[in-house]
């Protein structure tokens, strides 16, 4: 009987194995079939973007580097590596990372730090460079770029194995936004690793390639100069009003209602951005309706000029919005940072000297107050002097590697029949 149900086991998990291999083949067959169809426009060096709809920095910083290289007259295409190389690990992360973050957010903690040490970076590292290795390899093999960029953790893991191994002939670029640089998000064999602050570069260790600091990868809106007298006119800010404006990311996660409670107990004007955690907003609007110095928004365009009319930045993740902050020159207060890769970023970026993490309540309100009746006033962010845009640096890596890598023809793109061919997600956006 108990051969029986051992055999009957086996049988199973047999034919499980078989399914799996049967659905991978298939995967890599639907991807060589996608990557045949990119054509190139242009005559300008290729260049291959991979992101992911992790959140909403990866997709974010992919597009600000599109937007640069084209200009440039570079031929780029992005693509959601993650999704395209292992769609349902991809599909299982989109789903567990805010759910932890929500619910178990001491489980997400645990993933965090626990994937920080070395070994199990290492093992990590291995283990999805062989999940994904084979579709990384069919990718990068017909559509033949000279360079591939990453701005995802994992689709830097994968590409560095790749480069070390020789499989990846072309030169790879891990664009690194958040200022805590965990172990998984910089790899051996990748040549540059670009990072936003020489604390974040002192963080990196066990790499083969360069380091380099970059200046805020940010949309252009974000550098233009704005009236900010005349913004604040129009959205009916007080001249001498104080404005505390709270970003809670694409996805709305972590202790934001808590955040903003405490922030309107500081009697500050507060500006709120829920981005698409339309539950979060509505909750909030009608907790606060009526509330004249509270302003509730979902998602919203017009962070540029609210950052440019605001007086300080409160967050609680770090990663690209803090980028756009600085670059703005708008003062960062990170309070209640989530587990994980917030509290990492609160400490690297305080240790940086771009952001104050706040640690208690009582602390905010003397801070807040003292801040909006300026007798201690915020300090700017400032950005380290040996920062260079990234697409200098990235120059400077093709230089060492083609003998004309900067193009003087105009704008191109990779197209897929005859459109522009870009999946970036449903929150594909600066989030």
């Amino acid at each position: 009987m108990v051969l029986e149900e051992l055999l009957l086991a086996m049988g199973a998990a047999g034919v499980l194995a078989a399914s799996g291999a049967t659905r991978l083949r298939q995967h890599h067959r639907a991807l060589r079939r996608m990557a045949t169809t990119l054509q190139l426009s242009g005559q300008g060096p290729r260049v291959l973007i991979l992101s992911a709809s992790i959140g909403g920095g990866h997709n974010a910083a992919a597009a600000v580097l599109r937007a640069e290289l084209e200009q440039a007259g570079y031929s780029v295409a992005v693509l959601d590596g993650f999704a395209s190389a292992t769609p349902l690990l991809s599909r299982y992360f989109a789903w567990s990372y805010p759910v932890q973050l929500r619910y178990t957010p001491w489980l997400y903690d645990w993933e965090f730090w626990s994937s920080h040490r070395r070994l199990f970076a290492k093992m990590w590292r291995r283990i999805y460079a062989t999940m994904s290795g084979e579709a990384f390899r069919t990718l990068v093999g017909i559509l033949q770029p000279q360079l591939v960029i990453s701005t995802y953790p994992l689709v830097t893991q994968a590409l560095g194995v790749l480069r070390r191994k020789g499989i990846l002939q072309m030169p790879a670029v891990a664009v690194i936004t958040d200022y805590g640089v965990h172990r998984l998000w910089a790899a051996p064999g990748i040549d540059l690793h670009l990072v936003p602050s020489r604390v974040s570069a002192a963080q990196i260790d066990d790499v083969t390639g360069s380091v380099r600091i970059m200046q805020p990868l940010v949309r252009s809106t974000f550098l233009a100069p704005r009236d900010r007298e005349v913004l604040r006119q129009q959205y009916g800010f007080a001249p001498k009003e104080f404005v505390a404006l709270i970003v809670a990311g694409a996805w709305g996660i972590g202790r934001v209602e808590l955040i903003v409670r405490d922030v309107v107990a500081c009697g500050v004007r507060t500006v709120v951005v829920c981005g698409r955690n339309r539950e979060l907003a509505t909750r909030l609007q009608k907790e606060y309706a009526g509330h004249p110095a509270v302003w509730i928004l979902g998602w919203t365009d017009e962070l540029p000029a609210l950052m440019a009319a605001a007086d300080c930045l409160i967050q609680n993740a770090g990663g690209l919005t803090c980028l756009e902050a600085i670059a703005s020159r708008l003062p960062i207060i990170m309070y209640r940072p989530i587990t994980g890769h917030g509290v990492f970023n609160a400490l690297t970026m305080e240790r940086a000297g771009v952001a104050r993490w706040i640690r208690s309540s009582a602390e905010l309100r003397d801070v807040l107050r003292r801040a909006a009746s300026g007798s201690v006033p915020l300090p700017v962010p400032r950005i380290d002097e040996e920062a260079v845009p990234a697409i200098e640096a990235i120059f400077e890596l093709l230089d060492g590697h083609t003998p004309r890598s900067r193009p003087t023809v105009g704008q191109s793109e990779w197209v897929l029949s005859g459109e522009k061919h870009v999946r970036l997600g449903s929150d594909g956006h600066r989030w």
